[in-house]
Formats: structure tokens, C-alpha cells, sequence
């Protein structure tokens, strides 16, 4: 990293500090008048099974909800992932299209991805695609960066668990309807139906999300349907009935690829088809001990064929199929109040995959089916202003033998608005079918840190990781390396000043290959930026209906000299949303997006995923 560049992040990250102490008027309660509306005492977090203040979670976490993502007039979840400290996409091409990301280096394929429970990876790479994941469903992302396997399992690198909406418990009938429309005719087309009569809650949404495409072979066509009943039991049971589908059809990409490489000319095209369907019973059986058994079924059945040039004419000559189904149940009982707490539970799963290459006649890359299960515990103990949580997961995962993950994490309440945090681990990540060794990714980790509001106008929340992989698959060639890493990460956020407001995140990150001590760099096998830069400017009016937030992302991806990766400047977006009359609840919302501003640049392959230039996009939606 150039020296000019180095200043130009660090008057960046001391503007922004600055800004975040200018004065305004308060009085003694130290965050409700300082406009932080959600207290960490507010802020609920799921990252052991049991919804916890943050003040009282040891791991790094951080909680997206609703609100938030209206905000960005988002359309899936990698637009979101996109403005979290930490978290790095590789691209950001077309609305739908693949892209990989990284947790704190931590590769995609390491990181659990949940939407009610149900585990998107694939099990072909153990990856999940944030821009197929639609975010009107959406009621909050809990993200936890680090090792997470004493909870949930093959999860090495972090957890993104997504909860979907509840239906309205106020009304028989509410929804919504919105449409926008963009450069190269992208287009999100969504509706919502939710409502409760008697014991009975639904809610439903809709929607299709399509683009000719920013750059050569992305354009994109998702449609997406998804559906929950709610059935409340006598003495306050719930039985939950869900159930998603999603047919995508995105371009991959399409490039003349040179040296290094020199793949020649490349066409690829994706066709993905998910099912997803639950069913989720809970039932109080005390004051403190709840029970809650989950059964799912998933389908997924992904082509991506690839293709080359001849004499002008695009040929395909490899269509890859990859399938996997999945039956599994969890039962887990919770016992506590908010002093002390204890969740046990068991999980099961039977897997069949399959890979094959349908305009090949030679045998499948692998088909195999293995049954998985899992029992664990956690809990959280506290005495003053300290709290303890233990926890310790074995899981025999029936594809690479048996794991033991556990924790051990403390928090302490130093004073009425400051938290210490401390946080072990131990963790793990399954490999990929075609791993002919099929040895597990193995994390220990520890990470420190502290979160206060005792800076006048000022939230602050810093963390300090260290990480030691052992047998880390690579993304591209699969190659297994040892590594190690580590770094800091600070956040702050500032009270509203003339109802504008500053939050920014900077991550520092130092990996290396443990065996030989050499710094790792990003190529096509990993992503290790050690710089990455979040900030944005929010305004929220609410008596005039106007909110708005101009978010920046900078990131500098310490690749070699001969590789393709760029990063030019900050991307800069602009989401703009006003409500009519506030007054009514039937005024129409406009809503109003630029994305990349200033034609940034910031990929790890400028020849084939170059991130999509400047365009614009504006829609409106109306509540009901």
C-alpha cells in the first residue's frame, strides 16, 4: 500500500472521529438523549440459540434489521453485507449475480449462512450466494464474526442468521406493494400480505428482480415466493408452517482472458432452482423451560454451463449440475431468565449430493449421501456485573469423521454504558465433497474488545482477533494451507446533529501462511484485504417523512503485482426515501438510489467480475 494512499485512510478514519465528537445539547441520560434510540441493553442477539442483550454477548456481533435495509433500498442480501464492518464482497455487479465475500478474511465458504434455520450453503463448495437472498422477508440479520461451531456447527468463520418476518399481529390484513425501475431496465417488482385472525398469523411476499445486465452475460431474472402460517396453541405454543421458492436465472460472466490465465474467450450461464420448506413447533412447559422441536426439507439444483467462442458463434461444452436434498430435525430445550440461562439440544441431517457434468459422458464428479447429527449446549451465567458463557458442541458431521467445538466467553459491565468482552474458541468447517481427503478446517481463535457510549456523543465498540486455521481449503484450486490471522476492528457511531448522523467501521488484518511466515496476498484462492473502510452519512426527519444515507466503501486488497485485482477510490451510494404525507398511512413512499457515484473501481478480477459502474434506480411503495 502506497504511502499517499495509507494518508489518505488515515485523515479518513481522523475526519471521521472528529465529526463524531462535535458538541450538542444533552442532558443525564447518557445514550436516550444522545439519539441512540437502540441501547445496547435493546439490541437482541440469537448467537447461542437464546436471544441476549449485546451487552451481554462475548462474540463480535452485529445486528441488521428491517429498518435497516429500507434504508438502503436493498434488493438482496449482498447489497447489505456490503456496508458491514468486517465484511468485504469481492464484487458488486449486477443485482443477483454471484459474488464471493470474506468475514474478516474469512472466506464464504467458511461462514454459515441461516435463514430460519435452514443452512443455504451449498454442499458442492459449502458456499452461499448473498445476491440470491432476497431481503423483503427479512426482519433481521444477525451477523457473529469468528469461529461459531460451539452454537452452530461447521460455522469456522462467522454466522450470518437471518430471521424472517412475523406476520402483523395488529391487523386481519396489511401489505405492501413496491416498483422501481433502473439503468439497463433493472427492475424489483415486490408485494406483501400479512395478517392475524383469531390464533391463525400469515404473511407472504413476491417478487422478481431483473436487469439486462452492467457488464458483458449478467443480466438476471430471480423470482422469488415466500410464505409462513402461525397457528398460536392454547397456553401460548406456536406452530409454524413456512416455506420458500426461488428460480434464478443469472449471468455469469463473459471475457477474453489472457495472462496469466490464458482461458481464451469464456461465456457461462447459471440456472439455480431452491426449495426450502419448515415446519417449527414451540411450547412453554414453565416458567423458564421452553421447548422447541424444527423439521425441514431443502431442494436445490444448480447449472452453470460454460462455453468458449467458435468462429464468432458461442458453443457450450461443459454443463455442470450440481444437486443436493436435504431432511433434518432439531430439538432443543431452554431453560432461563435474564440472569442465568441453558439451552441443550440435537440436530440431525441425511444429505444426498450429487456433481456431474451433463455434456460429459464420464461419471459423476461425486454422488453421496451421509447422515449428520450434532448434540450441544450452551448456557450464560451471571453474578454482578459479570457474565459467563460456556459452550460445547460434538458433532458427527458422517463425511469427515467427528468434531468437538467448544467456548468459553466472558462480558463485564464496567460501567453503566461500557462492556468488556472476551471470547475462545474452538472451531470447524466441513470440507467439499471433492476433497479426496476430506479433512475438516480447524479454527482456535480469541478475540478482546470493549463497547461504550461514555464518550460524550460518541458510540464506540473495538475488537481484537487472533485466528490459527489449520488445513484451510482455498476457494479457487482447493488447495490446503495453514494459516494464521489476526487484526482489530473499531466501529463508532455519533449522536444526530441537525438530524444527520455518522457510523464508519474500519478493519485491519494481518494473515499469514503459519508454515512459512509469508504474508498471504488476495488471489483467485483467498481474499485477505488488509484495509477495508465502511462509513455513512444517515439522515432521518421523520415529521417530513425523509430519511437517507450516503454509504462509502473502501478497500485495499494487497494482491501481487500480476494479478488483476483493482481498487480505485471509494464506492460511493446515495439511498434516498420520502413519504408523501406522513399523516397517512396510504401515502405512497418514493424512494431514490445512485450507486457508485464516482465510478470506483474494487475487485479481485478486473478482467471478468469488474464491478458495475454508476447507475441509477428510483420506485415507489405503498403501505397497507
Amino acid at each position: 500500500m502506497s504511502h499517499s494512499v495509507s494518508q489518505k485512510v488515515i485523515i479518513v478514519l481522523l475526519a471521521f472521529l472528529l465529526c463524531g465528537a462535535l458538541p450538542v445539547f444533552a442532558d443525564d441520560d447518557p445514550l436516550e438523549t444522545l439519539g441512540f434510540t437502540e441501547t445496547p441493553e435493546k439490541i437482541l442477539a440469537s448467537t447461542s440459540h437464546i436471544p441476549q442483550p449485546t451487552s451481554r454477548t462475548a462474540e463480535n456481533a452485529t445486528v441488521i434489521t428491517a429498518a435497516d435495509i429500507v434504508r438502503l433500498n436493498a434488493h438482496t442480501l449482498a447489497e447489505v453485507l456490503q456496508t458491514v464492518p468486517g465484511i468485504q464482497l469481492d464484487y458488486l455487479r449486477t443485482p443477483s449475480t454471484f459474488t464471493f465475500f470474506n468475514i474478516q478474511g474469512a472466506l464464504s465458504n467458511t461462514v454459515l449462512v441461516l435463514i430460519d434455520g435452514i443452512r443455504q450453503n451449498d454442499f458442492d463448495q459449502n458456499v452461499a450466494w448473498p445476491g440470491l437472498i432476497p431481503v423483503q422477508q427479512i426482519e433481521r440479520i444477525e451477523i457473529i464474526k469468528g469461529a461459531a461451531s460451539a452454537t452452530w456447527g461447521p460455522a469456522l468463520g462467522g454466522v450470518i442468521n437471518i430471521i424472517t418476518k412475523a406476520p402483523n399481529p395488529e391487523r386481519a390484513v396489511s401489505g405492501m406493494i413496491s416498483g422501481s425501475i433502473g439503468s439497463k431496465f433493472t427492475a424489483d417488482s415486490r408485494a406483501e400480505l400479512s395478517g392475524t385472525k383469531n390464533r391463525l398469523g400469515y404473511y407472504l411476499t413476491a417478487g422478481n428482480l431483473r436487469s439486462d445486465g452492467f457488464s458483458p452475460n449478467t443480466a438476471t431474472n430471480l423470482n422469488n415466493l415466500y410464505g409462513k402460517l402461525v397457528y398460536t396453541l392454547p397456553g401460548n405454543g406456536t406452530v409454524t408452517l413456512g416455506m420458500s421458492h426461488l428460480a434464478a436465472t443469472p449471468g455469469l460472466d463473459e471475457a477474453n482472458v489472457g495472462p496469466p490465465r490464458n482461458w481464451g474467450f469464456i461465456h457461462d450461464n447459471n440456472e439455480y432452482r431452491r426449495n426450502n420448506d419448515f415446519l417449527k413447533f414451540q411450547q412453554p412447559l414453565g416458567n423458564k423451560l421452553n421447548l422447541d422441536l424444527d423439521g425441514y426439507l431443502t431442494n436445490r439444483d444448480d447449472h452453470t454451463k460454460l462455453g468458449g467462442s467458435d468462429q464468432g458463434t458461442v458453443v457450450f461444452f461443459n454443463d455442470f449440475d450440481v444437486r443436493d436434498s436435504s431432511r433434518g430435525a432439531n430439538a432443543r430445550l431452554t431453560w432461563g431468565d435474564s440472569q442465568q440461562s441453558l439451552v441443550t439440544g440435537f440436530e440431525y441431517a441425511h444429505v444426498q449430493a450429487t456433481s456431474m457434468d451433463l455434456l460429459n459422458p464420464d461419471p459423476p464428479f461425486y454422488d453421496r449421501s451421509w447422515d449428520r447429527w450434532a448434540l450441544y449446549g450452551n448456557g450464560a451465567y451471571t453474578v454482578g456485573s459479570l457474565t459467563i458463557l460456556p459452550g460445547i458442541r460434538l458433532d458427527h458431521t458422517g463425511i469427515s469423521g467427528d468434531s468437538t467445538s467448544y467456548t468459553l466467553g466472558a462480558t463485564y459491565q464496567l460501567a453503566e454504558n461500557t462492556t468488556l468482552r472476551a471470547y475462545g474458541a474452538k472451531g470447524f468447517t466441513l470440507p467439499t465433497p471433492r476433497n479426496q481427503t476430506n479433512a475438516l478446517q480447524k479454527i482456535q481463535t480469541v478475540q478482546g474488545g470493549i463497547e461504550t457510549g461514555a464518550v460524550p456523543y460518541l458510540w464506540l465498540k473495538g475488537t481484537y482477533f487472533y485466528n490459527t486455521l489449520r488445513d484451510s481449503e482455498a476457494a479457487g484450486s482447493g488447495a490446503i494451507t495453514n494459516q494464521d490471522r489476526q487484526g482489530f476492528e473499531i466501529e463508532a457511531r455519533t449522536t444526530p446533529i441537525l438530524n444527520f448522523s455518522l457510523t464508519g467501521g474500519y478493519t485491519y488484518l494481518y494473515a499469514k501462511n503459519s508454515d512459512t511466515g509469508e504474508q498471504l496476498q488476495t488471489n483467485s484462492d483467498q481474499t485477505v484485504p488488509p484495509h477495508v473502510v465502511k462509513l455513512s452519512l444517515n439522515y432521518d426527519k421523520p415529521e417530513l417523512g425523509l430519511s437517507g444515507a450516503l454509504t462509502g466503501n473502501y478497500v485495499w486488497w494487497n494482491s501481487p503485482a500480476d494479478y488483476q485485482s483493482q481498487s480505485s477510490g471509494m464506492i460511493w451510494d446515495l439511498h434516498l426515501n420520502w413519504k408523501v404525507k406522513t399523516d397517512s398511512e396510504l401515502s405512497p413512499e418514493l424512494f431514490f438510489s445512485g450507486h457508485n457515484l464516482f465510478n470506483g473501481v474494487q475487485t479481485t478480477d478486473s478482467v471478468i467480475y469488474k464491478n458495475a459502474s454508476r447507475w441509477f434506480e428510483g420506485g415507489v411503495r405503498v403501505r397497507f
